[in-house]
């Protein structure tokens, strides 16, 4: 009987003239996306490396010079940019893009997208992913809102009904239908991602469980609105009213509960103004290690170290210049500091996730999108992990400029590097997080994705297990 009802309901919406405009109309939308994230890929990556060509050389082709003024000038690292970003622009838009590295201070990324466009730009863009989040679930809705008020409306359910179907394999059988609908649309959307994806030049290779973590999470959130589609339209009495209680809880959804979310994390875990931050990375710098502090408590704790270490009374006995010795290990401790105060802002936007977490359980849009920013590393996690690494390189990129000063300008005024030593710093290499890494670190989204599926179905047969109607 399922089966039957499975084939009936396919049957008529393959007649319904409004389904086919429907369908052509996402369809078109999709690939619309697709092309235009496309086309931005390609147009950033070739950015991407003409840049990074760009400050590789301008390091290189310095003069010789002081190897802590060149380190004061310092050199840049750009964000990476990751093939799946044709699917989730996530904040990509919204967060810089380059890192100035230079002696003694961390710097956050700067250079954004947004801030070169105009107001418009924060109603969203037309990509694969808002497609997915915001069209799929009302093309959903108008394909399914009256799969049984219309039956209620023209009386054709008592006829099911005495041939034999129960309300549950009339539930099912609606439910397989729709869900086979959205299935075979989300289907042909990956398939022409995927198409549009193997033109691109990839400098990184894109692992297929990476591809299955996005096509699952995004079913997941379709089976839970395909559900409450199905539950909503058994109850309800006739098809306007059904389509005005869906369309509610897609607004309460996709729109009420994410920004509620939004406001509610920020009020309960503030991040602290920019000024508070950077006077708490002064207060703990202040009676630390600085390179260019010979006096200080911490100097003397150091110089005392080091004139044991090489068995030595005093600087001048030291076969290297100490300067240089000072400069390296104060660009740690200060390097150390900074880590310090940038894992505390990590720390709490850890917690503001775990708001995000819970207002989940309101709206599986919110473990969707997380989980999709997260693949497509266009997320929070992403920005810091790349700014980590960038730190990390820069304690490097510092160090190895010092301890030339240390082992080459004993007894030199004015030393100068030759400009040899510009080339022997290696370049920067992002290193990607693990993908495995990824999904433990998103593990609480999918259970939640999957409870709002699983609920929504086992509720949708519990509640239609009897229909009213007229």
């Amino acid at each position: 009987m399922i089966t039957r009802i499975l084939q009936h309901e396919l049957k008529r919406s393959l007649r319904d003239g409004r389904t086919n405009i429907l369908f052509i109309g996402v369809v078109m939308l999709s690939i619309t996306s697709i092309i235009l994230s496309f086309r931005d890929y390609q147009l950033i990556h070739e950015q991407y490396l003409e840049n990074v060509h760009q400050v590789r050389v301008n390091w290189e082709s310095q003069a010789e010079k002081d190897p802590h003024d060149a380190a004061h000038d310092g050199t840049y690292v750009i964000k990476p940019i990751y093939p799946l970003v044709i699917f989730d622009k996530g904040i990509q838009a919204y967060t810089g893009q380059v890192v100035h590295l230079g002696a003694h201070k961390r710097n956050q990324s700067t250079i954004n997208e947004s801030k070169d466009r105009s107001g418009m730009f924060r109603f969203g863009e037309l990509t694969p992913n808002f497609v997915l989040v915001y069209i799929f679930p009302l093309l959903l809705i108008f394909l399914g809102y009256n799969v049984f008020t219309e039956e209620k409306e023209r009386q054709t359910i008592r006829l099911l009904l005495v041939q034999g179907a129960t309300f549950r394999q009339l539930s099912l059988g609606k439910w397989l239908a729709l869900f086979v609908q959205m299935f075979l649309l989300f289907l042909s959307f990956m398939i022409v991602a995927l198409i549009s994806f193997s033109f691109l030049e990839k400098e990184v290779q894109v692992h297929w469980s990476e591809w299955a973590g996005l096509a699952l999470t995004y079913l997941l959130y379709f089976t839970s609105f395909t559900s409450l589609i199905v539950l909503v339209s058994g109850k309800a009495k006739h098809s306007g009213s059904s389509l005005t209680i869906l369309l509610s809880i897609w607004i309460v959804v996709t729109l009420i509960v994410p920004k509620v979310s939004t406001n509610l994390s920020g009020t309960l875990y503030p991040f602290p103004t920019l000024q508070t931050f950077k006077d708490n990375i002064i207060e703990d710098q202040t009676n630390g290690l600085n390179g260019h502090n010979f006096w200080n408590e911490a100097a003397q704790d150091f110089q005392k170290e080091v004139l044991e270490a090489y068995g030595v009374s005093s600087i001048e006995e030291l076969p290297i210049e100490y300067s240089g010795l000072l400069l390296a290990e104060g660009e740690k401790y200060e390097s150390e500091v900074y880590t310090k105060h940038f894992d505390l802002l990590q720390d709490q936007y850890k917690k503001q996730q775990l708001v995000y977490r819970i207002c989940g359980v309101f709206s599986p849009m919110l473990p969707t999108r997380f989980v999709s920013m997260a693949l497509t590393r266009t997320d929070y996690g992403f920005l810091w992990h790349f700014e980590d690494e960038a730190e990390r390189y820069r304690v490097t990129f510092n160090t190895a400029l010092n301890m030339n000063i240390a082992e080459k300008a004993k007894g030199i005024d004015h030393y100068k590097a030759e400009a040899s030593l510009w080339s022997s710093i290696p370049k920067f290499q992002y290193q990607w997080q693990a993908v495995k890494e990824l999904f433990l670190n998103h593990l609480a989204e999918y259970l939640i994705s999957i409870g709002w599926a699983v609920f929504s179905f086992l509720l949708m047969l519990f509640v239609n297990r009897t229909i009213k109607f007229v």
